[in-house]
């Protein structure tokens, strides 16, 4: 199997890779230092620059070199002679290659007499992003036109940007060059010569033997014409197999002098299949071994989506991560996001008018200041002035960007384009269960991907980009593959956590040391990956131990409790070793880092992962063992931690989570207690609301007793009914309701009504009896039969729990109106009203 990372072909710098395995113990790492430093020194002196001439003039000019010689044989000697540790302790995180690396760029753009000026337009737009746009300020640049030589005084390229480095200042002069690039008119060499611009562009791309990609995007809107060229022969026909001849020819150098051939067509007329060839007959090696990352031909319907289409190819060839360009028309706010993966970002700005502006917003909101370092990022702004500027960051704040638009008027028609690409760092830790497993049993691997802060990788727009595997090499047999998943199956504990799961069988020939690792894929992504070693354990171990931690949300400050048990069924005290590891250096502390096993004792001890105080919120990661020394280092045990570092709370929160368990009870009594209260107060005015009486006004004179008014009184007025007597000592009298009359009525909550006089006395009535109120004038106070009537409420009880409690009686129908139906009971009745037959009569 292949166990190789990703990593770059040919020349390139690698993007994925392996870290080293863990290094050995302290003493031994400082005198294998100590040894190899020796070794150099000597050899150094050796063989330094002075001593380049033969061994015959050495001796003669130098007569101690043949002793540094020898002292240089002898140590290295001495330092293979040096036995390694079966195990090697806990190493720090391996150095990542850089995410800038520098490469050498050729753009060459079809200057053809077919071109419209619009397309010419375009194509500077699209040279500029990609100069712009480039993420190493180390990489140099060059720029050709190109199109024909109809004669001998025409040069079929013209080198509008002659080889730069792409410094800040370059950069922003870069636009003024590729300005120059212009449609060639006819009889000034207006056809399409290939051969030429590919070996002008070979010739550039290597004058510096740096080692460096040599990358060459080509844009043209046509397809080979060199039928005007006498260069290639007589007549069109000869000029057309010549020319054929000479472009496999052209391609062949750029594969020898390893240039990647990027070709990018737009428009009608394009010939897919000659740049299909043309990508695939330069160099082969990407800056990945994936399909991504290598050469291929792009073809676009017209120039209009040109600068988009080779902005992607660009993303391609310089492994970085890119998402589709957001286009809108000034003034506009458009958002980008950056993952926490990315180290190294740019923002392309393709305004398409000078005139437009362009602000940056970092994901709090603060304003972006080029040339300046704010929260670990720096910024760098290029080419503000021209029609494409760029932002370029480095460490960028992960979240959302926000790039806002603004032009003044007469300059808003034009659409613009913003994206953002960018390269990272993702980082494995990795764990087997259990820890030094036995030939035959069958471990259980676990990997977890973590940023380059050390933090947790779960967001599913980063997941999707990584293909994440993993195998286990060892003495005795071949490698196996992990079988890592995420998907929530075969053991895996939830689909799209970041935390993959597998398992491995331990082949049975296995007789020594053993070394999982996670594999990486990905475009733009430089992998670190921290292998765990271990080796097979003996069938029955003399000491074992087992790590449970779990999980947890902690405040800055805080920590993490842990428990190891362990036990000893050797007879010599063994020392176990507690590491932490794969996390940010001083982000954790660890208690304890060691425990002493006497003979034949067990122990269950509780330990603790202190979360710095100064961390931010963020998901943080780690990886737990534990170590024998005694037995050369093995691992006895590895569990991999996550902690969710949530911000300090505010004081009230922190109040609620010392003493909810007091406050709730507290709160449901004063909340059962202020229900109470206003239950009280809303029975009491219920109980006397005189709401469904009615107020006869009754005149008795020498033919009898008459009735002269009488009014219903209406429910929901408050506790007293006001009204007026008009005429009360003339021969008319009336009832009339209004709130500021002189009477008052209410219920009286033990039975019966209380009237107030205008004199203020308040007097009790019983329903039915007439109380003269001036001469022959009396009131009388009975229930409303015609809109349903209501008893008194007892005190103390609910009227709804009398209801429920009283004796039911058979309902009688109601007298004609005027008779003496509102009398109170008496012995003698045999069915006497109760509070169920008003609350029915209420309801009917």
């Amino acid at each position: 199997m292949d166990l190789r990372g990703v990593a770059a072909s040919g020349t390139h710098s690698p993007t994925l890779g392996f870290a080293r395995a863990g290094g050995p113990p302290c003493r031994t790492a400082r005198r294998d230092r100590w040894l190899r430093h020796m070794t150099l020194h000597a050899a150094r002196r050796s063989h330094a620059p002075d001593a380049a001439p033969s061994s015959t003039e050495i001796h003669q000019k130098d007569p101690g070199a043949r002793t540094a010689r020898r002292s240089a044989a002898l140590l290295s000697a001495l330092l293979l002679a040096v036995p390694a540790p079966a195990l090697a302790a806990p190493a720090g995180p391996a150095a990542a290659p850089k995410a800038s690396d520098p490469v050498e760029l050729a753009i060459a753009v079809d200057e053809s007499g077919s071109l419209r000026p619009s397309d010419v337009e375009r194509e500077r737009d699209a040279a500029a992003r990609i100069a712009l746009g480039e993420i190493s300020a180390s990489s140099r640049l060059t720029v050709l036109g190109f199109a024909s030589a109809d004669n001998d005084e025409q040069s079929a390229v013209d080198e509008v940007c002659p080889t730069t480095e792409l410094d800040p200042v370059a950069r922003e002069k870069t636009g003024e060059c590729i300005d120059r690039l212009a449609r060639r008119d006819k009889g000034k060499g207006a056809g399409t010569d290939f051969p030429a611009v590919i070996r002008q562009a070979v010739t550039r791309l290597g004058e510096h033997a740096t080692g460096r990609p040599r990358i060459l995007f080509l844009l043209t809107d046509g397809k080979l014409d060199v039928g005007d060229s006498p260069a290639y022969g007589a007549d069109k026909e000869s000029r057309r197999e010549n020319g054929e001849r000479e472009l496999k020819k052209a391609l062949a150098e750029a594969a020898r002098a390893k240039v990647q051939i990027w070709p990018l067509g737009f428009g009608q007329g394009i010939d897919e299949g000659a740049l299909d060839a043309m990508a695939a007959g330069g160099y082969q090696g990407g800056c990945a071994d994936l399909a991504a990352a290598r050469p291929r031909a792009a073809v676009v319907p017209d120039s209009r989506t040109l600068g988009n289409a080779l902005q992607r190819a660009f993303a391609g060839a310089r492994c970085l991560v890119t998402d589709p360009p957001v286009e809108d028309r000034p003034p506009a706010d458009i958002s980008l996001r950056l993952s926490p993966l990315a180290t190294l970002a740019t923002i392309v700005v393709s305004k398409g008018d000078p005139e437009v502006k362009a602000t940056y917003y970092d994901p709090r909101g603060r304003k972006v200041e080029p040339g300046t370092r704010a929260d670990g990022s720096t910024f760098e702004l290029a080419g503000a002035g021209g029609e494409v500027e760029s932002l370029r960051i480095t460490d960028p704040r992960p979240g959302t960007w926000r790039v806002r638009l603004d032009a003044p008027e007469g300059h808003r028609d034009r659409l613009a384009s913003v994206a953002v690409q960018w390269r990272g760092t993702v980082r494995s830790s990795i764990v087997m269960t259990p820890a030094s497993p036995r030939p035959g049993e069958t471990a259980r691997v676990e990997l977890s991907l973590q940023t380059r802060d050390g933090e947790g990788v779960s967001d599913p727009r980063d997941l999707r980009r990584l293909k994440v595997s993993g195998v286990l090499t060892g003495d005795g047999f071949r490698p196996r593959d992990l079988g890592l998943g995420d998907t929530g199956e075969n053991g895996d504990s939830r689909a799209g956590d970041g935390r993959f799961t597998g398992s491995v069988r331990i082949p049975k020939s296995a007789d020594g040391s053993l070394k999982a690792v996670g594999v990486l894929g990905a475009v733009g992504l430089t992998a670190d990956h921290r292998p765990f070693l271990t080796r097979t354990a003996p069938v029955n171990p003399d000491v074992r131990a087992e790590l449970r931690v779990d999980g947890t949300e902690v405040h800055p400050g805080q920590s993490v409790p842990f428990v190891l048990m362990a036990s000893n069924d050797s007879g010599e005290p063994r020392t176990l070793r507690l590491y932490l590891q794969d996390t940010e250096p001083g982000a954790v502390t660890l208690s304890p880092t060691e425990v002493t096993l006497a003979p034949g004792e067990s122990l269950n001890r509780e330990g603790r992962l202190t979360v710095d105080d100064g961390q931010r919120p963020h998901r943080l990661t780690a990886r737990l063992e534990v170590l024998d020394q005694g037995d050369h280092k093995r691992p006895l045990d590895a569990k991999l931690v996550a902690v969710d570092v949530t911000p300090v709370p505010a004081w009230w929160r922190q109040i609620w989570d010392d003493w909810w368990g007091a406050i709730v009870p507290a709160a449901i009594l004063l909340l059962g207690l202020a229900g109470y209260a206003v239950w009280r107060l809303r029975r009491r005015a219920t109980d006397v609301d005189p709401g469904g009486l009615r107020l006869r006004l009754t005149v008795s004179d020498g033919s009898g007793e008459r009735t002269a008014s009488e009014i219903p009184v209406p429910s929901g007025r408050g506790p007293w009914y006001r009204f007026d007597v008009l005429d009360e000592f003339g021969t008319d009298p009336r009832l009339d309701p209004r709130p500021g009359g002189a009477y008052a009525l209410q219920r009286n909550p033990r039975g019966g009504a209380r009237l107030r006089t205008p004199g203020g006395a308040v007097q009790d009535l019983r329903l039915g009896d007439d109380t003269p109120l001036s001469g022959d004038v009396h009131l009388r106070v009975e229930r409303n039969t015609a809109a349903g009537t209501r008893s008194p409420r007892t005190p103390g009880v609910p009227r709804w729990f009398a209801g429920l409690t009283s004796r039911r009686r058979p309902v009688t129908a109601p007298t004609a109106p005027g008779r003496d139906d509102e009398r109170e009971p008496t012995a003698h009745d045999p069915y006497p009203r109760s509070s169920y037959d008003d609350d029915l009569s209420d309801a009917l």
